[in-house]
């Protein structure tokens, strides 16, 4: 395997790099965006500054190699969701330079070595039940990140999305057949699809919100953060009726602060929008 010292692996969209060092060769097996591995880090990182990792540290204490497990699709930061995808690319036994280039223009260096993979899973081999298990670890990875990383939190809400909306219609979907019922499952869709209208809210994709959350026209009782979320991006888009009609559906919800906010800025922006209309086709007849 004396041809593979020295290859290099490089996302460019992502600023990774990969360089490999030296290979004890096992098998050609790479671990999967499920698997769960265990790696060493040889050296103190280059570069790191204040940025939070779980694995990686640039203090003088720290004694090398460091030994960790990983079950991939739990890292919780930019910095180890970015180690992930590099150790994807690694063969057991192999140790390789790796390189995150930063927004300021740097590079975070650290070299790494896959020890060995512990239990390596085929996504597109697991069963529904499986499917599920996988996409209900992105979806708690993603809720649990969503505050400080809102990014990395999307990224893990639309892997889960993925392994699930294979199995639509979820109705076909039975415990008997397939491990798990179809309820269980478009539940659990439904939560992610509601996860997903957040992230979208803040990156004021309001259009995105309300096709993420069609499922509030026809559920029977919808969350009241999936209509909120909804009612909230009709209402940026201007469609104040849609988003008053909406916000309707809560029981009460004069009564509860953020629908009671809302409510209050609909008919103050709608208001306004009625009074500009109105001076509008005024100019235009006068």
């Amino acid at each position: 395997m004396d041809w593979y010292v020295g290859t290099e692996w490089e996302d460019k969209s992502r600023g990774l790099v990969k360089k490999v060092l030296s290979l004890q060769f096992r098998d050609m097996e790479k671990p999967s965006t499920a698997s769960t591995v265990q790696f060493s880090v040889n050296n103190k990182c280059a570069n790191l500054g204040s940025r939070p990792s779980k694995y990686l540290a640039s203090g003088e204490r720290s004694t090398y190699p460091q030994q960790h497990p990983l079950e991939m699709g739990t890292s919780l930061t930019p910095v180890d969701c970015y180690l992930e995808i590099l150790l994807q690319q690694f063969l057991p036994g192999e140790t390789a330079a790796c390189s995150i280039a930063t927004n300021s223009g740097g590079q975070i260096e650290f070299e790494l070595k896959l020890d060995r993979i512990v239990k390596n899973v085929q996504v597109d081999k697991l069963n529904a039940e499986e499917t599920y298990d996988l996409a209900l670890r992105f979806k708690g990875s993603g809720v649990a990140a969503f505050k400080t990383h809102p990014k990395f939190a999307f990224d893990y809400f639309v892997r889960a999305a993925k392994l699930l909306i294979t199995y639509k219609p979820f109705d076909k979907l039975t415990k008997k057949e397939n491990g798990i019922n179809g309820s269980t499952v478009e539940e659990l869709f439904v939560l992610i699809q509601t996860n997903l209208a957040a992230c979208l809210l803040q990156e004021k994709r309001y259009e995105h919100v309300i096709y993420h959350t069609e499922f509030v026209e026809s559920a029977e009782c919808p969350s009241e953060k999936s209509i909120y979320r909804r009612a909230l991006a009709y209402y940026h888009l201007k469609e104040f009726a849609k988003a008053q009609a909406t916000i309707e559906r809560v029981p009460g919800y004069e009564e509860k602060r953020e629908f009671s906010k809302l409510r209050d800025n609909i008919a103050s922006s709608w208001k306004d929008s009625n009074a500009h209309y109105k001076e509008l086709v005024q100019r235009m007849f006068n």
